[in-house]
């Protein structure tokens, strides 16, 4: 029997969702990653923000690891011994010393990534594993209208296929 679940049916939606204006700092984008932690904790985990311009259209998506990467001095991405040993990032000071607090002062649009793939919300579940599989993400933006309405994840699409194989 083929699921008849929808991908609005699985998504986070965007007011639930952590998502903020390009202007905004990494330090604000961490704090409102961490506020949204503690309101949906047990509900789900944000892993990523999207980022918004001023006409509230998509710009790009935010991901933990874009805000860390963010954070790391500038010396040490442009240091082509740190490229050939890591383990010189020790010799030349802490990985994130003293600067990480000014490097947390930059706009999230250095550093954000840009939208692979978005879904419509009517989408069958079948085509968002899809897109994601074939795209290599594990989260994309839902889309009513040509307006962004949620976020659909890997997490939450795998816990819906374990349960139809699994039985439950």
């Amino acid at each position: 029997m083929p699921n008849k679940t929808k991908v609005k049916d699985l998504m986070i939606r965007l007011e639930d969702y952590p998502h903020i204006p390009y202007w905004f700092s990494l330090r604000q984008a961490m704090a409102i990653v961490r506020e949204t932690a503690i309101k949906f904790e047990g509900v789900f985990e944000p892993r990523a923000v999207l980022v918004f311009d001023e006409k509230y259209q998509l710009m790009g998506i935010l991901t933990l690891r874009d805000i860390i990467k963010g954070l790391e001095p500038r010396f040490l991405k442009e240091t082509v011994l740190v490229k050939q040993d890591v383990s010189l990032t020790v010799l030349l000071g802490e990985l994130f010393g003293p600067n990480m607090k000014q490097e947390a002062q930059k706009p999230v649009s250095e550093v954000m990534s840009p939208i692979k793939i978005t879904v419509e919300a009517e989408s069958p579940i079948a085509k968002a594993i899809f897109l994601m599989i074939k795209e290599n993400v594990g989260m994309m933006p839902v889309l009513q209208d040509n307006k962004v309405v949620g976020i659909i994840r890997l997490s939450e699409l795998f816990t819906e296929i374990s349960g139809m194989v699994l039985g439950d």
